[in-house]
């Protein structure tokens, strides 16, 4: 995928390119780090209660499971992985 974009005044596009294209990796890496966080967090709420992240999910959103502050908390992790997930891909087909 490419981006156009029109190089400031006095400086070279190859070198703008450059900037842009680290600034893209840097914020990648970023995204992968948020993510495996993210992934560890459900990985452990899923070996503590006994259901995978889909199954809680679908438990929490229908109310079956009450208002503990974990599944809150394991509610925003799983939020956190689709977000981070998205941004990662779209970082992705942009390197």
């Amino acid at each position: 995928m490419s981006c156009e974009y029109n190089a400031p005044t006095g400086y070279a596009e190859k070198e703008v390119k450059e900037v842009i294209d680290e600034s893209i990796a840097s914020r990648l890496e970023f995204a992968q780090r948020r993510l495996a966080a993210y992934q560890a967090s459900c990985t452990t709420f899923e070996q503590r209660y006994g259901m995978s992240t889909q199954e809680f999910l679908e438990k929490f959103e229908s109310g079956a499971l009450g208002d503990q502050q974990e599944w809150f908390d394991w509610y925003a992790a799983a939020e956190g992985k689709k977000i981070w997930s998205r941004k990662r891909d779209i970082l992705t087909h942009l390197v």
